[in-house]
């Protein structure tokens, strides 16, 4: 079919030719000139009629070959030949359409899948919680001499629910792109200082220090919403740390990226759980009291801010490094 622009141009001159090469050698115009021109006439005519017929084979399967992508899509994604005709952009444009709507229905299953795990974790987590409370309330009316214990035991499991709730607010809100950051300059120290500062109890509580090593340096971001994502790095350092050791949190600042480097003395991180540590509800000691989304929550406000958390571990403790990159 790429000839089919020569087709009239062809004709024409093959007649102009021929006409021509009948009249040279028989130039009396008579009944066998006239004889001549209409067996050529007839000729071409054929050859034109043959041309035709091939062209409009090559149309009805074609039209029927893009009709069949439209039926059976999912077997019709493997690479197909360029054809030089009228359809060659076509054809090609619906195996892109195609491919792109098998990779979206993919994506599609996979989030359903997905979907249907954290739903699953969700109400196990609120399920938990509430059986508590529902456990305590039965206590409280069979044994009201200890009711103020039952009563600080409901608050907590109530509290629990608050904090996972306002958890999944947050991580919610970034995946449906609904928070807007408010992007200034600000102090790392300082912002380290209000970190430490939240979790005075908690670094009592287990007996742990925290430690800044590093220059101050100035990073342009949401304070609010960083201080979020650091705080669940840190909270989850100083959990996983022994009594009497020191959470190190190191700055560093040079010409590609600043970062902010939260090391712990704590067991440590196999191989699978350094690729799981960001998956939503996972949590790498199941008796932790978290809910397994502190962490997935930092690292999507940090990928929202352009950097990324980098994940190190050895025998010896693990290392969650904050990393921004200059634009």
């Amino acid at each position: 079919m790429r000839y089919q622009a020569l087709k009239t141009p062809f004709f024409s001159m093959v007649s102009f030719l021929g006409t021509c090469a009948i009249l040279y050698y028989n130039p009396r115009f008579d009944w066998v000139t006239i004889l001549w021109l209409l067996a050529f006439t007839a000729v071409l005519g054929l050859l034109h009629s043959l041309w035709e017929r091939q062209e409009a084979d090559y149309m009805r399967r074609t039209v029927e070959y893009v009709s069949s992508l439209f039926h059976a899509p999912e077997e019709r994604l493997e690479a197909v030949p360029l054809r030089q005709g009228y359809f060659d952009v076509l054809v090609d444009e619906i195996q892109k359409s195609l491919a792109a709507q098998e990779n979206l229905r993919e994506q599609a299953l996979g989030a359903r899948e997905q979907m249907k795990r954290n739903m699953e974790d969700v109400t196990h987590q609120i399920k938990t919680p509430l059986t508590g409370i529902l456990l305590f309330l039965d206590l409280l009316e069979s044994d009201p001499e200890h009711g103020q214990e039952y009563m600080l035991r409901i608050r907590q499991e109530v509290e629990h629910l608050y904090n996972l709730s306002n958890l999944l607010l947050k991580i919610s809100s970034f995946d449906a792109g609904a928070v807007s950051l408010k992007m200034e300059p600000f102090s790392v120290q300082g912002l380290l200082v209000d970190v430490e500062f939240s979790l005075e109890h908690l670094l009592r509580q287990k007996g742990v220090a925290l430690e800044v090593v590093g220059d101050d340096y100035s990073l342009v971001g949401d304070r609010v919403w960083l201080m979020e994502a650091l705080l669940n790095i840190v909270k989850n350092a100083v959990e996983v740390s022994p009594p009497g050791e020191c959470v190190k949190v190191k700055l560093n600042s040079n010409s590609i990226f600043q970062s902010i480097t939260v090391a712990d003395r704590g067991p440590g991180l196999t191989l699978e759980q350094q690729q799981r540590v960001f998956e939503r509800f996972y949590k790498s000691n199941p008796r932790s009291p978290g809910f397994g989304i502190g962490l997935p929550l930092a690292e999507s406000i940090v990928r929202q801010h352009g950097g990324e958390i980098l994940v190190r571990s050895s025998s010896q403790g693990g290392e969650f490094e904050v990393r921004f990159y200059r634009v």
